[in-house]
């Protein structure tokens, strides 16, 4: 299995850099899927991809198989064991649908000739970070949402290291937090942040999201009676951290930033980092915000990075306007912006 994971890796992307083909459609059960998707991966966001798998429903997670890329996966309802009505059925939509791809799509991403900012949010950071994309897209800036939530992050870096996007505004770093716990909703084993201070491309951070870690209801914290949280939906908590690990997280997210190459901006909104979190609600909590910020300052030795107050919450409009000016500013002293 190794060897074919391998082989699939290399073989795909080179057939394809080759011009041999235009899409590719796969099918198979576990072993099979993770063959063809470990190849799949490995071309550039826009090439038709389609996988008709049988892991493709039930309680499954499709990290494993669509991880940052755009394949398309298509349950197989039946095992994939011979042809017959329903297999006829699913392997015929799946060939309609590449070919529809091939036919209609199959543009890929290329090094952007223009800037492109890459932004985080989430939902309960959504209208913050919305009325920064909106400001930004008003002043000629194309920029682009990636959801903060195992994925998100990883897939913008990515796309950043492919310089498909030249600059970022990261406004919701909740990743980090998952990955310090070490599950969550939210969680992935990729270190956020730090590749992108590496980068050295224009780059403003604000802490969206570091004060909570979300966990399904039926697997909270044995310690949950100690901590404030919300239902944000019928499956999954919000739970505020507690200080001690506030403080954890926020030296790992000054350890990342003190990489630093170049100029980086770090913007504080002085009252929340989420939604919920301003005096009188659920997740308000003063001391744990003031933890990860009083550590940020601490720890945070490296002088490329500068740091900015915003009077505000992080999901209100005033500062995700906020986030674009001055997003729009670090532009201008890179001379991406005439």
């Amino acid at each position: 299995m190794e060897i074919a994971v391998a082989g699939s890796r290399k073989l795909i992307p080179m057939l394809y850099k080759e011009g041999l083909f235009d899409g590719v459609i796969s099918m198979g059960g576990v072993q099979n899927t993770f063959v063809a998707v470990s190849g799949m991966k490995e071309l550039p966001i826009g090439v038709p991809k389609v996988m008709l798998s049988t892991v493709a429903s039930g309680n499954r997670v499709f990290d494993t198989i669509v991880g940052t890329s755009d394949i398309v996966v298509i349950p197989s309802i039946a095992d994939l064991a011979g042809v017959n009505t329903i297999t006829k059925s699913v392997i015929s939509s799946a060939a309609s649908c590449v070919i529809g791809m091939v036919e209609h799509a199959g543009r890929t991403l290329t090094k952007s000739d223009h800037v492109i900012v890459g932004t985080t949010l989430m939902g309960i950071t959504n209208d913050g970070v919305c009325s920064a994309i909106n400001h930004l897209e008003s002043l000629g800036v194309e920029t682009i949402g990636f959801h903060s939530t195992g994925t998100g992050g990883k897939a913008m870096e990515e796309l950043v290291a492919k310089g498909t996007i030249n600059a970022v505004m990261d406004l919701t770093i909740h990743e980090i937090t998952s990955e310090y716990f070490g599950g969550g909703f939210s969680y992935s084993p990729y270190s956020r942040l730090g590749n992108l201070c590496k980068s050295g491309i224009p780059l403003l951070v604000s802490p969206g999201g570091l004060d909570f870690v979300d966990f399904p209801l039926n697997n909270m914290p044995k310690d949950i009676d100690k901590r404030k949280y919300i239902a944000h939906n019928n499956e999954l908590a919000h739970i505020k951290i507690l200080k001690h690990e506030a403080i954890d997280v926020a030296k790992i997210t000054a350890e990342r930033l003190n990489l630093s190459v170049n100029e980086v901006t770090l913007l504080i909104p002085t009252n929340g980092f989420r939604k919920n979190t301003r005096p009188g609600e659920a997740l308000y909590d003063r001391e744990v915000d003031d933890a990860i910020i009083d550590t940020l300052l601490k720890y945070i030795t490296n002088p490329n990075v500068k740091i900015k107050y915003v009077d505000c919450n992080l999901n209100e409009k005033e500062f995700g306007i906020a986030a674009a000016n001055e997003m729009f500013e670090i532009l201008k002293r890179f001379n991406m912006i005439p």
